[in-house]
This record gives C-alpha cells, structure tokens and sequence, in this order.
C-alpha cells in the first residue's frame, strides 16, 4: 500500500495579507516604531496595487503633495495584485525585524 506524501500546506496571500495590513495600521502613529514617510508610501502603493490593480489615474500636478501617494502607486506599473500582496509582506516583514532589533537594543542597553 503506498504511503500518501505529505501535502505542504497552501500559503494563503490574502490572509498574510491582511494580517501585514493589520498590523502596518495598528502601529503607533508616533513612535520611534513607525516607518519613515517613504515606507509608508510604499505600503500605501503596494496595498493600491494589491487591493485595486494598476493605477489608471491621471498624474497628479507638481504642487500637488497627496498626489505623491498617486505617484508612487503608479510607479508599480503592471504589478500583479498577488505580487503586490507579496511584496507587501515582506516590506512588513523587514519593518518587523527592525523593530525588534530596535527593542532588543534598548533592552540590552538598559539593563547596563
């Protein structure tokens, strides 16, 4: 009788991420914890992307700041939506090891 392999589990992007999502949004709005401006544009495009497809508005105006946020969503070209999930993940990912290492630091240095 053959032994049935062992099915490696299917990875469900959309509830990684909206658990990413989740938790970009849940951060401090002022804390040393909180991504940078650029950063957050980028999970601003990226979740765009994810969330609604390439970005088919018309360039913002120069003078024009929110337009930034249009810019850098437009900037991921035809990034597919499971891409743009993904790649949101991993920026989370990135932001969530650099505030561990943030504490990890404080707490070794505190206990000196």
């Amino acid at each position: 009788m053959p032994v049935p392999a062992l099915a490696e589990p299917l990875v469900d992007h959309q509830k990684q991420f909206q658990a990413a999502v989740d938790v970009i949004q849940n951060l401090p709005k002022n804390d040393s914890y909180r991504p940078s401006y650029e950063m957050m544009l980028r999970f601003y495009s990226l979740y765009k992307q994810a969330m609604c497809g390439p970005c088919a508005l018309p360039r913002p105006g120069f003078w024009d700041p929110v337009g930034r946020y249009k810019d850098a969503w437009s900037s991921l070209g035809e990034m597919s939506k499971e891409n743009a999930m993904a790649a949101y993940v991993d920026e989370m990912k990135k932001v969530a090891q650099k505030v561990c290492i943030q504490l990890i630091s404080f707490i070794y240095f505190s206990l000196k």
